[in-house]
């Protein structure tokens, strides 16, 4: 009975003209376009904005991803943001009014214990290639309350997959001082100059490597007139040769 009254019933479909495709195709393509728009807006104010262990850019190192293709990509581009943006405050660090001089002073042990001077010393040596003699300086001036010396840490570690301890870094040592502090546009304005030549040289005139311990690999530099207080017996176990 169901399937007679169905093959009886006329449905009427309308007519959908060319002229109607036509808008149809027009309006979607404005809707993509819009949308395109907004997520390159979105990505945009991203990238200048001061990663924290909130943004969602960080889920990839918080999280445990079940996808592994998926995880290795996103760490690959996670890892390139937080390179070009340690790299950035490095400089922007150097570029700061009176940093080199405060450096200078630092690596001539007449402010030994100038947090600045740790600081913008730790920023030389890293992007110099010393990672591990930066993280050792961070340490130094973030324990003496250096905001901005604790969010190189904190990024420093999320590049080494550390995310426990960079968010420790970040929460303790009030890393949150510096996002709060520092507008995000800066994050892009200090990519191009990277340190004179002249102001590398003139801190290496200063500097000997020792060999420490504490959680560091490798030598670390720091100011020669420091080696004057430790005594003769031990110096030459700490010089690194």
């Amino acid at each position: 009975m169901i399937e007679d009254i169905l093959r009886a019933a006329r449905i009427n479909v309308p007519v959908y003209t060319l002229e109607q495709r036509m808008e149809d195709e027009r309006r979607l393509a404005e809707r993509i376009k819009k949308a395109t728009g907004s997520l390159g807006a979105a990505e945009r104010r991203s990238a200048k904005r001061w990663l924290a262990p909130s943004s969602p850019e960080l889920s990839v190192l918080l999280q445990d991803l079940t996808d592994a293709a998926a995880e290795t990509t996103a760490i690959v581009s996670l890892k390139q943001r937080l390179m070009t943006d340690l790299q950035a405050l490095c400089r922007r660090v150097l570029k700061g009014d009176g940093a080199a001089d405060r450096l200078v002073e630092f690596a001539e042990a007449v402010r030994r214990t100038d947090a600045a001077g740790a600081l913008a010393f730790g920023c030389l040596i890293y992007l110099a290639g010393n990672e591990d003699g930066a993280r050792f300086w961070w340490r130094f001036a973030a324990g003496a309350e250096d905001s901005t010396a604790a969010y190189c840490l904190f990024l420093e570690g999320l590049l080494r997959e550390e995310p426990t301890e960079a968010v420790h870094c970040y929460r303790a040592l009030n890393a949150a001082a510096f996002v709060r502090g520092t507008p995000g546009e800066q994050l892009r304005h200090a990519h191009e100059a990277s340190p004179p030549a002249r102001l590398q040289a003139e801190v290496n005139e200063h500097i000997r490597e020792v060999n420490v311990s504490a959680g560091i690999d490798g030598r670390v530099p720091i100011p020669e007139k420091y080696l004057e207080e430790v005594p003769a017996e031990h110096r030459a176990e700490l010089v690194a040769r």
